[in-house]
């Protein structure tokens, strides 16, 4: 397995980064992105805790369940399911208060599960799972400074 983590400041309050960040319905507005579905409402919120989204990009379609969401702190989740196929160990977005606003930490482990050469999938893998998390925090970033 490995991890894709990335860090970025956004120069935007705590809450109002955790509630885009956590609204799947914004990802629509991320460059690749083609589709995006609240496929199941989480238990209490939306896109909360028992939430299943769905996320379809050029190169990796995934469906996820939120399986932690503590606002404005902290959103965990798991892939049910993905293309190509993905053993994924967890996922995590952190939130953190910052000088320049929030300090927003994303983390994602994960493996291709391929039957062979599954390691040198992986790795080639990996630049196309941080490019996406770095066009959300970006295209999140923009959009909560009004730009």
């Amino acid at each position: 397995m490995r991890t894709v983590d990335v860090e970025r400041a956004i120069a935007a309050p705590q809450p109002d980064v955790f509630d885009w960040l956590t609204d799947v319905t914004n990802y629509q507005r991320v460059p690749l992105v083609r589709r995006v579905t609240l496929v199941r409402p989480g238990h209490t919120a939306g896109n909360g805790e028992g939430a299943v989204r769905l996320v379809v990009t050029p190169l990796l379609r995934i469906t996820e369940e939120i399986v932690e969401y503590d606002p404005p702190r902290m959103m965990r989740y798991r892939l049910l399911n993905s293309v190509p196929p993905l053993r994924h160990q967890e996922g995590s977005i952190v939130f953190e208060p910052d000088a320049a606003g929030t300090r927003v930490r994303w983390s994602s482990t994960f493996e291709i599960a391929a039957p062979v050469f599954a390691p040198l999938w992986t790795r080639l893998f990996l630049p196309v799972v941080r490019g996406g998390f770095l066009m959300v925090l970006r295209t999140a970033e923009r959009e909560l400074r009004g730009g």
